[in-house]
């Protein structure tokens, strides 16, 4: 089934944080790959019969992100949101927190609207999360149980055993590990995905603008906390992460399809087609269980339109303060017709799209 791919790749494309903890890891990808890749070399001079070897890293099979890029221009999803009152103007962009390694650079209208602007206002600036291990750690505790649970309280047996077992093959087991939410655990899949995909910068459009607006001196600013972030990676019920865990363990091997559907999120997004971004995501979801549709549009609420909300009124403050910030949030928020150009339209704004 493809929808548990589906997810496991909306999240890595829109939550900002998913690849916080893959960030440490990547030399050790880089390593094991280039060992794998020689030993691939010699199997390969001894095969007396042709044969064509995938690439293997610490985390398992490798798949080419770039076979599934079709964009070579980039046109982001961006609007011009103004105060009818004071003419106060922003700029709202739709981001992808990757991007493969043939992505070369913005429009210059994009790079325009940021020279222009005092500074960038991003979802959250991982970059002290990256490189500071008490903010790590502050971070890793959010996502312990704090009734005295453990991971197998909440899930079947069955699901925790294929879990384990897989981050036992990698190395990333420890009985610690139990302490932490199964939310957790799912978001680990998805960073460990991301491992295993070649030609994948886990540098996106968010921390590509925070790392200039930092070296141009301008200002950077969260419009979400480390909190709100947190809740949304864990915000399953008990049911349907325990579903999405063991289906997608199941199915670990199949890291084409996951590479294959997060280009095609690339797509939408290097294209402004965000729309399909959500439509392909709630198509599946309808092959979910009938027990489990209600969990997940609870969990849709608290992963995406909650946090709409909540961007659109930090939008709204920034406009009304005069803030001249170039926003951007992942695109996967401004989708459907409960985007925050819709909310912000609502309120009463001028909100045009740029093409």
């Amino acid at each position: 089934m493809k929808n548990k791919k589906i997810l496991c790749a909306f999240l890595a494309a829109f939550l900002c944080v998913t690849a916080v903890s893959c960030a440490g890891s990547k030399e050790k990808s880089g390593e094991s790959q280039t060992e794998s890749e020689s030993t691939t070399e010699q199997e390969t001079e001894e095969t007396t019969e042709p044969e064509i070897h995938a690439k293997v890293s610490a985390y398992g099979t490798m798949a080419d992100l770039t076979k599934y890029v079709t964009s070579t221009e980039v046109t982001p999803p961006l609007w011009k949101v103004t105060d009818p009152e004071t003419n106060n103007e922003i700029y709202i962009m739709g981001t992808i927190h990757i991007l493969p390694n043939t992505f070369t650079d913005f429009p210059d209208y994009v790079m325009d609207i940021y020279e222009n602007s005092d500074g960038v206002a991003v979802e959250y600036d991982t970059s002290q999360i990256q490189t500071d291990i008490r903010a790590m750690m502050a971070y890793q505790q959010l996502f312990l149980y704090d009734d005295g649970s453990v991971i197998t309280d909440h899930i079947s047996d069955e699901t925790y055993q294929k879990s384990k077992a897989y981050f036992e093959s990698i190395g990333a087991y420890s009985k610690e590990l139990d302490q932490f939410s199964a939310g957790y655990w799912y978001n680990q899949i998805s960073s460990v995905m991301l491992l295993r995909l070649e030609n994948l910068s886990l540098t996106g459009v968010d921390s590509t603008f925070v790392e200039n607006a930092k070296n141009d001196g301008k200002e950077v600013v969260n419009i979400e906390t480390i909190e709100i972030q947190a809740g949304a990676i864990d915000g399953y019920s008990d049911e349907l992460v325990d579903y999405l865990l063991s289906e997608i363990m199941d199915d670990i091997d199949e890291i084409d399809e996951y590479a294959e559907q997060l280009g095609e999120l690339y797509n939408c997004w290097a294209t402004g087609n965000i729309d399909e971004m959500l439509d392909e995501e709630l198509e599946e979801m309808e092959e979910l269980p009938e027990d489990l549709k209600d969990d997940y549009a609870e969990y849709m609420d608290i992963m995406l339109y909650n946090r709409n909300k909540g961007m659109a009124d930090k939008a709204s403050e920034f406009l009304k303060d005069g803030k001249n910030y170039l926003f951007m949030v992942g695109s996967a928020h401004y989708a459907g017709d409960k985007g925050v150009d819709d909310l912000l339209a609502e309120m009463g704004y001028t909100v045009e799209k740029i093409a």
